[in-house]
């Protein structure tokens, strides 16, 4: 069999894409930082801020790792056009995500929301340093390898 006729193998697809090494480089520290909020929170607005610390941590997180999730599950289609579009879906639904919460949650006296809004900054910020951290140290092609 000659070399042109021989089946064409296509390289192995990377265990570890930038977006699994965004999620698990961003999802540890920001694990990290709900106990320290919930402490200052405790420390600083009493219980009221305690439920509105956890509740902004919770509602943060969850809002950043499904989304990095849904990408992650769009990762391997090959056209852009496509992923672009889920990409800007998966914004487009975490912005509509955020909006009901906040709205739910704008006249709650059984929380401080201002605990609330600082957690939720404090996750929002680092999850975003660290899944930029995880891009940056993510092994990625410079060429398409097909």
């Amino acid at each position: 069999m000659s070399d042109s006729t021989k089946a064409y193998a296509a390289p192995a697809r990377p265990a570890t894409t930038p977006l699994t090494a965004m999620l698990r480089t961003a999802a540890i520290p920001t694990i990290l930082v709900g106990p320290i909020a919930l402490v200052i929170a405790a420390l600083t607005g009493g219980g009221k801020g305690v439920l509105g610390s956890f509740l902004g941590y919770a509602v943060t997180l969850t809002f950043f790792a499904l989304g990095m999730i849904v990408m992650i599950r769009f990762a391997t289609v090959r056209q852009p056009l496509i992923f672009m579009a889920t990409a800007l879906a998966v914004f487009f639904g975490q912005l509509i995500f955020l909006l009901l919460v906040i709205l739910l949650l704008q006249d709650a006296d059984w929380l401080d929301g201002r605990a609330f809004g600082l957690t939720a900054l404090v996750v929002a910020l680092v999850w975003q340093a660290f899944s930029i951290l995880g891009y940056l140290r993510a092994r990625r092609p410079v060429y398409d390898t097909l």
